[in-house]
């Protein structure tokens, strides 16, 4: 007996030697794949989707006119049969007939039904030359079974279009911009550079509901990208029943979700919320994602108004009777948005509920992130704001199925 237990210690130890004289970076790549083996891509040497809507696209949400006959227009999307056609991977191939372009973990595809792309060639053999943008916000060109592609009218009275530069979700109702709210867009970190909210076209899909993410509750999510979904700020349950909102509505403005577009809770004044989208716009109403790379988030003005309790707050609001304060406080005492980096009010916070413009110095790191310059003359002004961050997701629970040489069946919700 213990010659056996002596045995199998030295096989033990002998093994962890081996096992720390392996190279790093075997082990990096092994860790950089998901449950399907299938390898984390990247952005470099790939060609964004900022130039989907054209190189000379004027991204002006109050051009009525233009915009309304782009969320009018017909689309052409990958028309996908089976019992989760919104959920389903189609893989561009390299040539018909050929190999995919592109297989990666969450990369290389186009999910069906939903999403937008543009035709580029004519029928080949019974495939046809596409392309599109993928999970990491890459332009994929490549072919596809021509019987798959199909043009579809949008509804003609709702349009929505999300600008990931300004972090804004914008209604469209009968060819006139109706209001706007304020949303966070995906977040990419170098573990995941598929959590970007794709550019592009589409159209929503199914009214999923709520859905449980890494403990975020998000609800009211209604599908238009995949994985992607319009849902509510999530938030946490306490341990009494509370739903706390707070540390996820201190971020829209900014991007935040790992793709989904969470969406303000509290309507604002046209009464524009998650629970307005949910319960008024309807299915195949065309959403626009506009790129915000290379774009410039400008400073507000200056003369903006803002305000803040000055008996203690620690927060600066963009109303002066924001109903996240006891009335007691209100009116809220003014200052100006020039004022706001200043020593009085450099310590306070941006409120979650009503949502006031962010500090120039966020505004910077933002147009530094896109590869633009700052805007500010000299150094960026201080700020107690930082830069948010998310961790990794255990989105690899993703399930691929594979129905077909271009297609596969991807089933997973994720914030």
């Amino acid at each position: 007996m213990l010659r056996t237990i002596q045995r199998k210690t030295a096989l033990l130890l002998t093994a962890l030697l081996l096992l720390s004289l392996l190279p790093t970076a075997s082990l990096a790549t092994s860790s950089s794949k998901n449950v399907n083996n299938l390898p984390v891509g990247t952005t470099e040497g790939y060609e964004s989707g900022a130039n989907w809507f054209g190189e000379d696209f004027s991204y002006d949400v109050t051009d009525e006119e233009t915009m309304w006959e782009l969320l009018t227009r017909p689309i052409t999307v990958l028309d996908i049969g089976g019992d989760a056609p919104e959920k389903t991977r189609v893989y561009p191939l390299d040539s018909p007939g050929g190999e995919k372009v592109l297989y990666e973990f969450m990369g290389g595809s186009f999910f069906g039904n939903l999403g937008g792309v543009h035709v580029l060639g004519e029928d080949e053999d019974g495939y046809t030359l596409i392309e599109g943008i993928d999970d990491y916000d890459r332009l994929i060109t490549g072919y596809v079974k021509t019987r798959l592609l199909k043009e579809v009218t949008p509804n003609q009275k709702y349009g929505i279009i999300i600008d990931k530069l300004t972090q804004r979700l914008y209604v469209y109702i009968d060819g006139k911009l109706w209001s706007s709210c304020a949303i966070s867009t995906g977040l990419v970190n170098d573990a995941q550079p598929f959590n970007e909210t794709a550019t592009g076209e589409y159209l929503l899909g199914s009214w999923v509901g709520g859905f449980d993410s890494e403990g975020m509750y998000c609800d009211m999510a209604i599908r238009f990208n995949g994985g992607d979904l319009i849902h509510q700020v999530p938030y946490v349950t306490l341990g009494d029943g509370t739903k706390r909102f707070s540390k996820y509505e201190a971020l829209l403005g900014q991007k935040a979700s790992h793709g989904c577009v969470r969406t303000a809770r509290i309507a604002n004044e046209e009464g524009l919320c998650i629970r307005w989208l949910w319960e008024n716009v309807k299915k195949k109403t065309k959403v626009l994602v506009w790129d915000d790379d290379g774009r410039t988030l400008p400073y507000p003005d200056d003369a903006l108004d803002l305000y803040y309790n000055e008996n203690g707050g620690s927060y600066y609001h963009s109303v002066a009777d924001c109903n996240s304060v006891r009335d007691k406080y209100l009116p809220l005492t003014g200052f100006k948005y020039s004022e706001l980096d200043t020593a009085a009010y450099a310590d306070l916070e941006r409120c979650p509920t009503c949502l006031p413009e962010l500090r120039k110095s966020i505004i910077d790191k933002g147009n530094a992130a896109r590869g633009t310059s700052s805007l500010a003359s000299g150094t960026a002004a201080s700020s107690t704001d930082a830069t948010p961050t998310i961790p990794p997701s255990s989105i690899d629970g993703t399930m691929v199925i594979s129905t077909d040489d271009d297609v596969h069946i991807s089933i997973s919700d994720d914030d």
